[in-house]
């Protein structure tokens, strides 16, 4: 049954505003690495004045685990023996903390207790391993975040505060040409590299030889403009890939030649696997990392707005270029089974400098160019378009990682229910409250959809709520009992008012004809839009998010 209104508990929304802000003043974190040995969070910042630097914080490792641990005779924790765990408790300097439950059964059945060390993360594990319970094993008994994410959540700092467009951000994308498909069959001939504050370069070979020197001079451009993110268009699955697997064949330990921001030196490039959130479907993929770097792929970007858009018909960069009327006039094409036999061709080619059209027959209004300029001309568009793109469709992702206590190559491929997991965590930890325990996933009543008519029809009336689900929730009351404190109804209150108000000052500088500012405002309701509408999702998936209530979903 939906909550009635004078049962949900008020917050404020000057208290709601300031927590997703994050309470911390600090701007220009663009991002954030921990160290274990020493148990700090190193802060990148890119301040607009001072430049680039680094400094590092103290961390105070958190989780939060369930009655159980302590309690259960088959866990059997430390035998059960309070001496035991005392004394273990002062030997990894760790205090537990019970949190508040209000009577709620499923905040008592749940993660109620907190527990934390002076010591490093590691060593808190190690105190429950030594007690006979591992906790990445046992997740179940336990609720866990990165060691980044405990430091955001404990300290309330959160990225890019300080930057107000995506653009202010300093970014750098790449695009590579091969001679083949696969890197064991041919080698890179091109590299080019283009950032949003006016560098640009292309880096080529003629030779394996020249292959392995263009690889080196890459690393050492990125090492010289040192871009806060680092960005391909299906770099992931290719570029990286590419670069990786030459770097095996050609004898290159990129483990070397890949400078870090690490100013220890210690940290270098690794490739892990990750996981892709498109809708209801999980993608994994290899993650390329360089400490310091945000290293994203702008294709994630496309294929998860596809994934709600139904207008967006694929992800390849030609065809959004041209759907998001991106593409410039005179952009140059060259079908990919061409360029290599292109750029080694010496025969004279012409191109018409206003379209972009190229031939290899003199016509009017042509001027003579050579294969390899036609090539570096494609490949420097290719980077344009992959810079604009990236702008146009992670402003969202750039938002939403303003307000989640997480690193931006998280924001940039998480899930919806994480996003609304991560802001209920952050809360409870800041309110001292119990977690609850998650439900099991099952299937549940939704919407039919039918259509009724084939064929062409005319005089058709389409009806659309506007914020509809989010719009039943705040009405109805339609949240779960354990959120005691009123969170969710104070959050989706405040970022629904704050999505209309956006979406006013965009109509209204639309209709004075400032289109900059109205595009401004378009972009800066987008993620609120996907937020709010992802609460109704998380509800229904108590799997994930510990607060889910697939009755209230139905």
């Amino acid at each position: 049954m939906p909550i009635k209104h004078d049962k949900i508990p008020h917050i404020d929304q000057e208290t709601i505003s300031a927590f997703l802000e994050g309470k911390d003043p600090q701007q220009y974190i663009t991002a954030l690495e921990y160290e274990p040995a020493g148990n700090y969070i190193h802060l990148v910042i890119d301040d607009p004045v001072k430049g680039k630097f680094t400094t590092r914080k103290k961390l105070k490792p958190f989780l939060w685990c369930k009655e159980d641990v302590f309690t259960s005779e088959q866990i059997n924790f430390y035998g059960r023996d309070r001496r035991r765990i005392k004394n273990a408790m002062k030997q990894f300097g760790v205090k537990i903390k019970k949190l508040n439950t209000s009577g709620d059964e499923r905040l008592e059945n749940g993660y109620k207790y907190l527990v934390y060390t002076t010591q490093g993360f590691y060593t808190l594990l190690k105190f429950f391993g030594d007690g006979g319970i591992q906790p990445y094993k046992n997740r179940e008994y336990f609720e866990l975040i990165s060691p980044v994410e405990q430091y955001m959540i404990s300290s309330g700092k959160r990225l890019f505060k300080g930057f107000d467009n995506y653009d202010d951000v300093h970014r750098m994308v790449f695009d590579i040409e091969t001679t083949s498909l696969e890197p064991t069959d041919g080698r890179m001939f091109s590299i080019g590299v283009k950032d949003n504050r006016g560098f640009e370069v292309v880096l080529d070979a003629d030779s394996e030889e020249e292959e392995k020197e263009m690889i080196i001079n890459f690393f050492k451009v990125i090492d010289y403009v040192r871009p806060s993110i680092i960005g391909g268009y299906n770099s992931e699955n290719f570029d990286w890939y590419w670069i990786v697997s030459r770097c095996e064949i050609l004898g290159l330990d990129i483990k070397e030649i890949a400078k870090t921001l690490d100013p220890k030196k210690k940290s270098k490039f690794r490739r892990r696997e990750n996981m892709l959130k498109l809708a209801n479907e999980v993608e994994r993929f290899e993650q390329t990392s360089m400490w310091g770097y945000n290293i994203i792929d702008v294709i994630h970007s496309v294929r998860r707005a596809m994934a709600i858009n139904s207008n967006i018909k694929s992800a390849g960069l030609k065809y959004i270029c041209k759907q998001q009327r991106i593409a410039k006039d005179n952009r140059v094409y060259v079908d990919h089974d061409k360029i290599a036999k292109l750029r080694f061709d010496d025969n004279p080619y012409w191109i018409n400098i206003k379209t972009g059209e190229w031939s290899q027959d003199k016509q009017d209004g042509f001027e003579e160019i050579s294969g390899r300029e036609i090539v570096e001309k494609y490949l420097l568009d290719d980077i344009w378009e992959t810079l604009e793109v990236d702008n146009s469709f992670n402003q969202s992702s750039f938002l939403m990682a303003k307000i989640l206590p997480t690193i931006y190559e998280r924001v940039s491929t998480m899930g919806t229910a994480s996003i609304w997991k991560l802001l209920m965590l952050s809360w409870s930890y800041e309110n001292g409250l119990a977690v609850p325990e998650k439900g099991e996933k099952r299937s549940f009543t939704g919407g039919l959809s039918r259509i009724l008519k084939v064929g062409y029809s005319k005089d058709i009336v389409k009806l659309d709520y506007a914020s509809l689900y989010p719009s039943i929730m705040i009405t109805h009351g339609v949240y779960p009992e354990c959120d005691v404190s009123g969170a969710m109804h104070a959050m989706l209150q405040y970022l629904y008012d704050t999505r209309n108000k956006y979406k006013y000052k965009a109509n209204e500088c639309a209709a004075e004809g400032d289109k900059k500012m109205a595009s401004f405002f378009k972009a800066k309701q987008l993620p609120i839009k996907i937020i709010n509408n992802s609460m109704y999702g998380s509800l229904t998936a108590p799997q994930v998010f510990n607060w889910g209530d697939v009755m209230k979903g139905e």
